[in-house]
């Protein structure tokens, strides 16, 4: 299917792996250009995007960023528009660092850590992008990658992430109703058990574990999600407005 994104520009924080890899991937088949955004291991997103835009035939670019360091967040769009040209999709799926300790152990600046990685790196990309839609009259898409834990709030010794997570969600829905008559799209999506490097591994009991949860009884790919983000920024999806899409393969049933 012609997603109708051929020529787009998209920006994806932590794309060069995980869920943001399989991200960048979808959208440079689908004819986006691509700006990665990374925080580590330069050879490995460097090669990354490389090797995207020689597979695709699309133009690539990876940018190393901090994007808990409001400061860097400016850097990152003029180097991507400069390159690439205005950006048409942000896909925020940069976060981690997470604390798993009881809530009354956590210190303030682990708080702030986990908040700073996974909520208001959001909030400052989507700022970013608002200013630059709302002044050049262009519209746009978001979507924020969410996650299961924020919305089932089961995790144990969580609450940090819980509470980032949850605030990215609600984010995603308030900003939706706030820019849509400006034409900028905010959507978000909640993976359940992806096949990423830091948890799936075939075989471990730890994956074994998760996957008793899963109704089909196998994790997802990361280009599985990339597949419904894509889909989310083309005009196929024009009546899927702050939504937050389960994609979670069953497992908040």
């Amino acid at each position: 299917m012609d997603l109708q994104l051929r020529g787009k520009v998209a920006l994806v924080t932590g794309g060069s792996k995980g869920i943001g890899a399989g991200c960048s991937e979808v959208l440079a088949e689908e004819g986006c250009h691509i700006a990665v955004v990374y925080r580590s291991d330069a050879a490995y997103s460097e090669r990354f995007t490389q090797d995207l835009a020689e597979r695709a035939g699309v133009k690539t670019m990876a940018i190393q960023a901090d994007l808990s360091d409001p400061r860097a967040i400016d850097g990152v769009y003029d180097r991507a528009i400069a390159t690439l040209g205005p950006i048409d999709i942000l896909v925020n799926n940069a976060g981690g660092g997470v604390v798993s300790k009881p809530f009354d152990e956590l210190t303030y600046e682990e708080w702030r850590r986990v908040q700073d990685n996974n909520l208001n790196s959001a909030f400052s990309m989507s700022r970013r992008f608002v200013h630059e839609c709302r002044s050049h009259k262009r519209g746009g898409h978001i979507v924020n990658v969410l996650a299961k834990a924020a919305i089932t709030t089961n995790s144990t010794n969580n609450t940090s992430y819980i509470a980032a997570k949850g605030g990215l969600t609600t984010m995603t829905r308030g900003l939706a109703n706030e820019v849509t008559k400006d034409g900028i799209i905010v959507n978000g999506i909640v993976p359940g058990y992806v096949q990423t490097h830091g948890h799936y591994h075939p075989g471990d009991a730890d994956t074994l574990y998760k996957q008793q949860f899963l109704p089909t009884g196998e994790f997802a790919t990361p280009r599985d999600m990339g597949v419904i983000v894509a889909f989310l920024c083309s005009p196929l999806a024009k009546q899927i407005i702050g939504a937050v899409v389960d994609v979670s393969g069953g497992t908040m049933l």
